[in-house]
């Protein structure tokens, strides 16, 4: 791993740092496929979007010249950039303070990707996301919710599948659902709960441009049953297709095989990440 904090190669960060104290910040995760970082726009979009919401004063073009630093010793081609930034120092106490001097943290990560010659394989882990609508789709350093839904999940499972406290469908642990309901393309209600992924939009996006639309709304998990196909989404690992659902609390357990929208879905992330690599 190889990293910059406020500039300085460094892996130090103070101990009077809010976001280590309150979890005061905000994150992204990003795929770099030879040195080019892969939906850079969105993720700098949801990035200044997040820093707005939580009253974070950062100088992004510092960081934008940060993180081409940090690249330019790269020489690995395919790797994961990691941004924080928190709110920096602080005293005691929630009150942040009058004028905070922002940390900014990125990482090179090495990354391994997942083996999805087969489709995932998904268990509903029983704790539940908390809601919030002014911290709905943020991806702020809050993350109590994945963790301990991620200890959930069992060794020779894939991902975990996330609920909130009125049992209606989120998201996976680290990442979203795209799911085919009676030959409709919808995707879980992240207004109150969840992370607004950036993988997520760019296939929304992309189907529109296709004519196809797709729906936000409320999913219950008795609704998921009736799905012809579920696709996980992130920007790391691109799009996976969901094989096997395990409930243990109903014991029920559903299997998909690919239909018409893997195809086309599978098609949106080659191009993306074949594109980058040239």
């Amino acid at each position: 791993m190889q990293s910059l904090i406020n500039g300085q190669q460094t892996e130090h960060i103070s101990i009077r740092d809010r976001g280590i104290q309150y979890g005061d910040g905000c994150f992204e995760t990003i795929r770099v496929l030879s040195n080019k970082l892969i939906l850079w726009s969105a993720h700098l979009k949801r990035l200044e979007q997040a820093c707005k919401a939580l009253h974070l004063s950062v100088n992004f073009e510092l960081l934008q010249s940060e993180i081409s630093q940090l690249l330019q010793g790269n020489k690995t081609a395919d790797i994961i950039l990691k941004i924080t930034v928190t709110r920096g120092k602080g005293g005691r106490g929630y009150t942040p303070p009058d004028q905070a001097d922002c940390t900014r943290i990125i990482q090179l990560i090495d990354y391994v990707a997942p083996d999805k010659k087969y489709g995932a394989r998904v268990v509903v882990c029983q704790h539940r996301l908390s809601s919030n609508s002014l911290l709905g789709g943020i991806k702020h350093l809050n993350r109590l919710d994945q963790v301990l839904a991620s200890a959930q999940i069992p060794a020779d499972f894939d991902e975990g599948l996330c609920m909130d406290e009125q049992g209606t469908v989120i998201e996976g642990c680290r990442s979203n659902l795209l799911l085919a309901i009676d030959n409709q393309l919808v995707t879980p209600d992240l207004s109150k709960s969840g992370v607004e992924g950036v993988m997520l939009n760019h296939l929304i996006e992309e189907f529109r441009e296709q004519g196809t639309r797709v729906l936000r709304r409320k999913i219950s998990l008795s609704e998921l049953k009736t799905a012809s196909e579920i696709f996980l989404c992130n920007s790391v690992f691109g799009i996976w297709p969901i094989a096997e659902i395990e409930d243990e609390s109903d014991d029920w357990r559903i299997n998909w095989e690919a239909g018409s929208f893997a195809a086309v879905v599978l098609q949106m992330q080659n191009k993306l990440f074949r594109n980058n690599t040239r």
